[in-house]
């Protein structure tokens, strides 16, 4: 059995194709001017879409290296909750850089 048709064909068209999609409606947005970056609300709002997609990618990423072997199951729930961490540090850290 190819396990790359299996595994990782999938995820790189989910992401491949899906990222540039999401990248195509934040531009949309940015040249509609519905969403501006000057506005601390709206690059709140950026960093956690960013970090959305990042944060899903790498779910998607450590499972399968999980179901495939490569990684130990367990060290999937730590690796994202380290992730969600780091992004609540760096999210309180920059904003109050922001506010200050």
């Amino acid at each position: 059995m190819n396990l790359f048709s299996h595994s990782w064909l999938p995820f790189i068209y989910l992401y491949g194709l899906g990222g540039i999609l999401f990248v195509a409606g934040i531009i949309i947005t940015l040249k509609a001017g519905s969403f501006d970056l000057k506005r601390p609300a709206h690059r709140k709002w950026m960093w956690i879409l960013l970090f959305g997609f990042f944060w899903y990618f790498s779910m998607h990423a450590l499972m399968t290296w999980a179901a495939l072997g490569t990684i130990s199951p367990y060290a999937v729930p730590i690796i994202l909750l380290a992730q969600v961490a780091i992004f609540i540090v760096v999210t309180l850290r920059f904003g109050k850089k922001a506010r200050a």
